[in-house]
């Protein structure tokens, strides 16, 4: 089965750990998905278009988003962030510091 052709300017899960990071930051080191999402939409300069691109056939998900949950997932997997209710995330230290994590 072949992979269907991705738009190229779409930014990879791994491209959008840092601004996740910085959205905890900036909104105090806990929100949940939506706010988490939005605020990295504006630090990652993702434009319209792209966040406009569905995730698979049907498409209830961008791409964007589907791969902001898989950044969140590798935070957590490297204990940087936590999940402390359904669909609330916050930084597990307060003081990461961005320029470090590549």
């Amino acid at each position: 089965m072949a992979r269907k052709k991705t738009n190229s300017n779409l930014p990879t899960f791994d491209e959008l750990i840092v601004p996740t990071v910085k959205a905890l930051q900036e909104l105090g080191g806990s929100g949940s998905i939506e706010e988490i999402n939005n605020k990295v939409y504006v630090i990652a300069e993702v434009s319209d278009d792209i966040l406009q691109t569905p995730h698979g056939e049907e498409g209830a998900v961008s791409e964007v988003d589907y791969r902001l949950a898989w950044s969140r997932t590798y935070l957590k997997k490297f204990g940087l962030l936590e999940n402390s209710s359904r669909g609330i995330w916050a930084l597990s230290k307060a003081d990461i510091d961005v320029t470090k994590l590549d």
